[in-house]
């Protein structure tokens, strides 16, 4: 009892100690905290109501038109798919009833060959269907690639067991095989070739019209180029004024950089092969002018010769057209695409030797360009005094500096000038056939052929010439990119030319304003200026381009016969009229 007493008493104490507040001062407290709450509750519902009550609104506008307007596509959408759907079985019962007159129309033969066609499309599907579930093509591809790398392999090991005894052989071994191919099919199969030669243009495409085009596409990339990082260095001027290189720029400088060099080896295959072609047709051409030689250049065909012995002798001395273009086809094709004779290990033997068609012929043409330059420089020298050229253009810009000083012309004009008289100092070899009789077409040669495969040669030499400089990649296929832009040119004026050739034989002096043409076209600003306009050009929409505008212009400016008619009239209407009158 005591233990009891003691638990009442210390529990006693702890309700003292805790100070429970009464009952009724409890019951007090949490009827007004009851009454503070639903306060609250109803004023933040009021808040919230008049908060969102225009938006609860403008949702409501917004889902009743949206309602009305699915209303109404929902309409006209069973209206009109019930009627498409009734011209539908229209249309399907009509082409019925024509399929059906139409076969009863046909003869048994026309209905026999119609069921095999369809025997024969069924049988397709279902041999696709077979060779897809077996696999055949696949099968039959990876035994082609087992056997390719077999012979690859043989190949290759024949390839280093020639060039242990000979390397120039090993390197002109696939080109022997190349010409003895070609030499097979004309063996086996004459008809081909000399189908594929003369009656398509595949000659024209392959020598003319594909390296055309490859040529745009490079000037085209050259431009896309500059613009982009033209943009893109306009916008770092920032960060190119502080020291520090962000990594968003190195990656930009490493991506120009790969460009640059894509664009320096694309533009030096196509030059190197302008070169070729170049040299080539300017030996053509030289050769037909020149008196015996002539008649092995002149196909036969082109010209016809007087009496007939001498035309009997003269066939003998000529190559047919249909062999000349042959040849071209089986050259061209070879100089074109022709790849490398060597694997990889044997190109690093070569230490970077190019063994292609284009490094071959291109090797041994550029030599042949450069002394045909030199000499003909050191004779123009020798004719007209050691130095003299120099000292001319000294007094030039002698001459030019004080016109800059009196500020009458500009500091770019003077340079301009300059190298516009660098540039024509090349063509004073030249100059000199103008003035001796029938020998101007042999300068024309000299100019619009020789002359640019002289510049694209050095030009081909520097762009040759690795640098890490970004400024000096640019510089160098900035500078190349103008001869491209030429060889452009030169096929659009080329063209012009040869259709007008037969109008242009009759104008006196032809050959020498061809030749003052040719010379414009070397300046590096006439030839800017040129393509410039080409592109703009071609950029234009066709309806507002300046060629169709000058077209417009001659043929409103040509007699019409309408206008004929209408004087005609008028002339009779007069004479009626005065014989009333009388």
């Amino acid at each position: 009892a005591s233990r009891v007493q003691v638990f009442f008493y210390h529990a006693c104490d702890l309700l003292e100690k805790l100070d429970l507040p009464p009952w009724q001062e409890y019951k007090k407290a949490a009827s007004v905290a009851f009454h503070d709450v639903r306060v609250a509750t109803a004023s933040s519902f009021k808040f919230g109501h008049l908060t969102f009550r225009p938006v609860f609104i403008l949702l409501g506008i917004i889902l009743q038109c949206l309602a009305v307007v699915l209303q109404i596509i929902l309409e006209n959408s069973i209206y009109h798919g019930w009627r498409a759907a009734k011209e539908f079985y229209f249309q399907l019962q009509l082409a019925t009833m024509w399929f059906i007159r139409y076969q009863k129309s046909l003869s048994p033969s026309a209905i026999y060959a119609e069921v095999a066609a369809m025997a024969a499309i069924a049988t397709l599907w279902l041999l696709r269907r077979h060779v897809r579930k077996h696999r055949y093509y696949e099968r039959t591809m990876a035994w082609y690639e087992i056997r390719k790398l077999k012979l690859l392999k043989r190949y290759n090991h024949f390839v280093d067991q020639v060039g242990k005894t000979s390397t120039f052989l090993a390197l002109m071994l696939p080109h022997l095989l190349y010409f003895t191919f070609a030499a097979i099919i004309k063996r086996l199969l004459p008809w081909l070739v000399t189908y594929l030669a003369t009656k398509t243009p595949i000659n024209a495409f392959i020598q003319y019209f594909h390296p055309l085009y490859c040529t745009f596409l490079i000037i085209g990339k050259y431009t896309q180029h500059l613009r982009t990082y033209t943009v893109a260095e306009a916008g770092d001027d920032d960060s190119k004024s502080s020291s520090k290189m962000t990594p968003s720029n190195v990656k930009r400088q490493q991506k120009q950089k790969a460009e640059l060099e894509e664009l320096r080896k694309a533009t030096s295959d196509i030059l190197k092969y302008w070169v070729v072609y170049a040299i080539i047709v300017a030996t053509v051409r030289t050769g037909k002018l020149l008196p015996f030689v002539g008649h092995v250049f002149t196909v036969a065909g082109d010209n016809v010769a007087k009496g007939k012995r001498r035309q009997a002798l003269l066939s003998k001395l000529r190559f047919s057209s249909k062999f000349v273009e042959e040849i071209s086809l089986v050259f061209f094709t070879w100089l074109r695409f022709m790849p490398s004779s060597v694997t990889r290990q044997e190109k690093s033997s070569l230490k970077g030797r190019g063994i292609s068609p284009i490094d071959i012929i291109y090797k041994k043409f550029s030599l042949f360009v450069k002394s045909a330059m030199s000499s003909s420089a050191s004779l123009t020298n020798r004719a007209a005094g050691n130095g003299w050229l120099s000292w001319l253009v000294g007094k030039l810009d002698s001459l030019l500096s004080i016109l800059v000083l009196g500020r009458a012309i500009s500091q770019k004009t003077k340079q301009k000038v300059i190298s516009t008289a660098a540039e024509l100092s090349d063509l004073i070899p030249a100059a000199v056939t103008l003035f001796v009789p029938g020998c101007s077409s042999y300068g024309v040669i000299y100019v619009s052929l020789v002359v640019p495969a002289a510049y694209s040669i050095k030009s081909c030499e520097e762009i040759g010439k690795k640098s890490s400089n970004l400024e000096t990649m640019e510089s160098k296929v900035n500078d190349a990119s103008r001869f491209l832009r030429f060889w452009m040119i030169h096929a659009l004026v080329t063209w012009i030319l040869d259709s007008f050739a037969p109008i242009l034989a009759w104008v006196p002096f032809s050959s020498h304003l061809i030749w003052l043409l040719w010379a414009f076209l070397q300046l590096e600003a006439s030839t800017r200026r040129i393509y410039g306009w080409f592109e703009s050009e071609v950029e234009k929409p066709f309806d507002q381009t300046q060629t169709l505008q000058t077209v417009k212009k001659v043929i409103a400016a040509l007699p019409s016969n309408v206008d004929v008619q209408k004087d005609t009239s008028s002339d009779a209407a007069q004479a009626e009229k005065s014989k009333k009158e009388d």
